[in-house]
């Protein structure tokens, strides 16, 4: 009896072994005593190829020698709980899988296929059947959908009702294309006789290639790496999938450099996907929010989802991944603006945990705020590097507290700094806090908290733009500069404090020591005290709140004499650091 070989669809397998034996293919599933049912003249196995009924698994172990696990391997079910989900399927009813069809990314009728797999072998691998499927990383070039020479989608079967059927006909050639076609005047079918390995094949460039190894490595149950952390099949394309329903959505307002190195089969199977989604086309049966999660409809279609969605699925920093996620989030916002919607197309789109909590900030953030500073002229002269974590205090006061009511200082001067950030380029507030090296976190809870409180966006803009007007004209300081050469400043030494110290009575504690460190760094760095260096490493006996209290009461306390000693010794170690 043929063995399949590993990581056979079932399908292929019947071909092959109906081939070895001399039958037809329809005729092989009997044989095997797979359970079916009739239509007409039709014979067809129940589930074919998704799953095998308790009955058709027995019969069929009994018939081959092969076991209920090599038999269930072939089968799209070996996929369930990982790259796909068939929770619903019930084996006692075949219209259980009519959800699954319109659900799952998975191609329940046909397959794609290499051609230059098939000039070797005459096997089909299951995975073919994926809606992930895309490249073939051995051969690196982009699979192929259909038959040129039926127009029939491959493994089809037929052009009106694909169903993936074996033939019954004798003689089915596993290398061919095997389609059933109708002569334009009439008459019986014949089958497509086209070799498949005849096909051309496109090269993809190794970036795809190792995005489509890295899905399949997760379809087959290795842990994959997302934002750092390791997650299993499930959550991975979860990951994937609602990336990819954004990018959908959103990609009207975004660029999408990652497109750019490929073939111009994958950009324009791409553009033309989109171009069917605009609002006011009708082509594709059902609203938005079902099209932007439907399966990728063709092999350079996920190709193209797979290259977009990289940055995304292989960063290794939570920032990174809060920088892809906030730029998209702002694309769509301005879909939304443009094209209003009842409800939001990617609310609904199912997301693991992990997924929602970096989302949830990220996506409050009220798109009107986004959109209105795209369409305004940048700050001039001002880089990244010259932008604060806080805003200086009275420009504060003077021009933005007004604009954000409700909101503390310290949370409004951060805010202030993402926005002057975003004038100077960062295409969203996520960008924003990345090109300023702010903790990801810390600036998602801001601005997905405040940003909704601002009443006039021109006004907030107008404010924030003058502000930065002010401080270029004080000289411009590189506060990324000192914020790395400060980042060890854990204390100051004690001789430095002791001559001011000891005039006043005050020992030189240290306490005292690590407090004036702090308060240094936030002197020159106009960054918030609790990130100080002094009050980030490990301070044994001390608690948040001690800590919190000591920063208050040295703040209150230092005397000029202090104060000018440290910040002369703090000018001294700058000059050191740029020396």
């Amino acid at each position: 009896m043929l063995r399949p070989a590993v990581g056979e669809a079932f399908a292929s397998w019947i071909d092959r072994l109906a081939w070895q034996i001399g039958i037809a293919p329809g005729d092989a599933v009997r044989v095997l005593g797979l359970e079916c049912r009739q239509v007409r003249s039709a014979t067809r196995p129940l589930f074919f190829g998704i799953a095998l009924t308790e009955t058709s698994a027995h019969r069929a172990s009994v018939a081959t020698g092969l076991t209920a696990g090599e038999l269930a391997g072939m089968q799209l079910a070996a996929f369930d709980g990982g790259a796909l989900d068939f929770t619903g399927l019930d084996l006692t009813s075949e219209r259980s899988v009519t959800p699954l069809v319109h659900r799952e990314w998975a191609l329940f009728t046909g397959s794609r296929a290499c051609p230059r797999c098939l000039v070797e072998t005459p096997v089909w691998p299951l995975w073919w059947r994926l809606g992930t499927a895309a490249v073939c990383p051995r051969h690196r070039v982009l699979l192929i959908d259909s038959c040129p020479g039926c127009g029939i989608r491959l493994r089809g079967g037929y052009a009106r009702r694909g169903r993936g059927l074996i033939s019954r006909a004798l003689g089915v050639d596993p290398g061919r294309c095997n389609n059933h076609v109708r002569p334009e005047s009439g008459g019986t079918s014949r089958l497509c006789d086209q070799l498949l390995g005849d096909l051309p094949s496109v090269a993809v460039p190794d970036a795809l290639v190792e995005a489509q190894r890295g899905a399949l490595r997760a379809a087959d149950g290795k842990p994959r790496p997302v934002a750092g952390q390791a997650v299993d099949a499930a959550e991975w394309f979860g990951w994937l999938r609602f990336a990819c329903a954004l990018v959908r959505f959103a990609a009207p307002a975004q660029d999408t450099p990652a497109l750019a190195g490929l073939t111009d089969q994958v950009t324009a199977a791409f553009a033309a996907y989109q171009q069917r989604q605009e609002p006011g086309v009708q082509e594709d049966r059902g609203g938005l929010r079902t099209r932007v999660q439907q399966s990728p409809p063709t092999a350079a279609h996920a190709a193209a989802l797979l290259a977009i969605t990289q940055p995304l699925l292989v960063s290794p920093t939570v920032s990174k991944v809060s920088q892809w996620l906030g730029s998209w989030l702002d694309a769509a916002g301005q879909v939304r603006q443009a094209n209003p919607y009842k409800t939001d197309p990617l609310r609904l789109v199912p997301r693991p945990e992990r997924l929602e909590t970096l989302i949830a900030p990220l996506r409050s953030s009220p798109y009107r705020v986004s959109g209105a500073l795209r369409a305004r002229p940048g700050l001039a002269g001002v880089r990244p590097a010259n932008i604060p974590h806080l805003l200086d205090h009275g420009d504060y006061q003077d021009l933005i507290a007004s604009h954000l009511p409700g909101t503390a200082p310290l949370t409004g001067r951060r805010l202030a700094a993402l926005a002057l950030a975003r004038l100077t380029g960062a295409g969203s507030w996520a960008e924003a806090a990345a090109v300023l090296g702010m903790d990801a976190a810390v600036a998602a809870r801001i601005y997905g908290a405040v940003v909704k409180r601002v009443p006039g966006p021109d006004a907030f803009w107008d404010a924030v733009r003058e502000a930065g007007a002010r401080m270029r004209s004080r000289g411009l300081v590189d506060y990324a500069a000192r914020r790395a050469a400060l980042a060890n400043l854990t204390e100051v030494p004690h001789a430095v404090l002791f001559p001011v110290c000891h005039r006043l009575g005050r020992p030189v504690t240290p306490q005292r020591r690590r407090h004036a460190a702090a308060w240094l760094w936030q002197h020159l760095t106009s960054g918030d005290i609790r990130e100080a260096p002094a009050y980030a490493s490990n301070w044994p006996g001390a608690t948040t709140a001690s800590i919190r209290d000591g920063a208050r009461r040295f703040a209150a306390w230092i005397p000029t004499s202090v104060a000018q000693a440290l910040t002369a010794w703090g000018d001294h170690l700058l000059t050191e650091g740029s020396a």
